[in-house]
């Protein structure tokens, strides 16, 4: 899990929970499989998925299983391969799906973990969202302003949107004791949603923020569909590249930054600083902003990912070693098990009615010389990638 490079064979899922089952489809990059020639002499493609139910991540029963083979599927040259699994399901419960795809050609395979989420009566997985061209949208955030369509699981009277504008600071270090600021409820508007269909609902989305899609306006549950800019999960504009460096900066240098007459004459002119050459300056804007952008990837919630603790940590001390992941918490290791030097983070989920993907680190005053040393590290010259 994690890892800076996306492993091959690893799909976007789109989960709608039904009456008494759940759609999962799946989207692989057509790129990753190998072709074999039919008898006509085009591409074929050849693969099989099985998968395995369980109630949780510390379950060790099957509640459920299956395979499917897909063989000779002609392929004309597609960007993505589309499949899908349907398990059984019901309403106030949760599971795990271990997926197992083996691609029969190139003899590459890759297992995932998904998540399904049935514990609240209308949440994300109660919904898909399509572009206003009806393609359909696998990430929960969105890439520019437009009119989307919103497809829920059985017919609904209304849907609203509330939509919530947020200024969330970066994660405090791991060794800080500052606890977050409570968060304000109050949506900065609800809008009724226009109706096209009895299960089709047209969406706006007009300026950044994130729009919780909801049934019931009194309630706090509900998809979330969040709005970052249009070079979102990348870092491109000048905030996006200010911004991440407050982690590696002190004080004085990151006011001396942003207050600075050209933002971006003052991010090249400190990475040129700790880089000392201009060659080692870019080998680590390189390596520093692929890592945001990972954070925004992989950690994406209410909050751009970079921001959250876990991409704090997936930033300056890199991918981890081993994640270890339970109903509540993630662990991550680096280093050897058992190891002294080894470090070890814990997460632990934190119940948010707009998102399943926020974790908050178990903070402790012992993590301050592992950071600092981190921190130095970068602060070198050094893409670190702690061990």
């Amino acid at each position: 899990m994690y890892k800076e490079e996306v492993p091959e064979l690893l799909a976007e899922t789109s989960i709608l929970n039904k009456e008494g089952k759940t759609n999962i489809l799946l989207r692989f990059n057509a790129s990753d499989f190998g072709k074999s020639k039919s008898d006509r002499g085009g591409d074929e493609l050849s693969y099989s998925l099985r998968y395995k139910v369980y109630e949780n991540y510390s379950s060790p029963i099957v509640l459920d299983s299956g395979k499917v083979i897909r063989k000779g599927l002609g392929y004309r040259g597609e960007e993505y391969v589309l499949d899908s699994i349907e398990i059984a399901s019901a309403m106030g419960r949760n599971y795990l799906v271990e997926c197992v795809i083996n691609d029969f050609n190139s003899g590459k395979n890759n297992t995932q973990l998904i998540d399904v989420n049935r514990s609240m009566r209308f949440n994300a997985q109660s919904m898909r969202l399509f572009k206003s061209s009806g393609q359909l949208i696998f990430t929960d955030y969105v890439l520019g302003v437009d009119s989307y369509y919103v497809n829920v699981d059985v017919p609904r009277q209304n849907l609203y949107a509330k939509y919530y504008s947020r200024d969330f600071p970066p994660s405090s270090p791991p060794f800080s004791t500052i606890a977050p600021r409570p968060f304000d409820f109050t949506p900065d508007r609800v809008d009724e949603l226009q109706k096209i269909h009895e299960t089709n609902f047209k969406l706006v989305i007009s300026r950044p923020g994130f729009y919780q899609v909801t049934d019931d306006t009194n309630r706090k549950t509900g998809g979330t569909v969040y709005y970052f800019g249009v070079s979102y999960p990348q870092a491109k504009t000048l905030l996006d590249l200010v911004n991440p460096l407050r982690y590696l900066t002190t004080n004085e240098e990151y006011e001396q930054i942003i207050e600075g007459q050209n933002l971006k004459k003052g991010v090249d002119a400190y990475w040129l600083k700790i880089g000392d050459n201009p060659q080692r300056a870019r080998e680590l804007i390189r390596a520093f902003y692929s890592r945001v952008q990972c954070a925004n990837t992989y950690f994406t919630s209410y909050l751009e990912g970079w921001k959250s603790d876990r991409g704090m940590c997936y930033i300056v001390y890199g991918p981890p070693d081993v994640v270890y992941r339970s109903t509540a918490t993630e662990t991550w290791l680096y280093g050897e098990e058992g190891n002294y030097n080894s470090l070890s983070l814990t997460f632990t989920r934190v119940v948010n009615p707009f998102t399943t993907n926020d974790y908050r680190l178990n903070r402790s005053g012992s993590l301050k010389t592992s950071w600092y040393r981190a921190v130095e590290y970068w602060r070198q010259g050094r893409v670190l990638t702690y061990r």
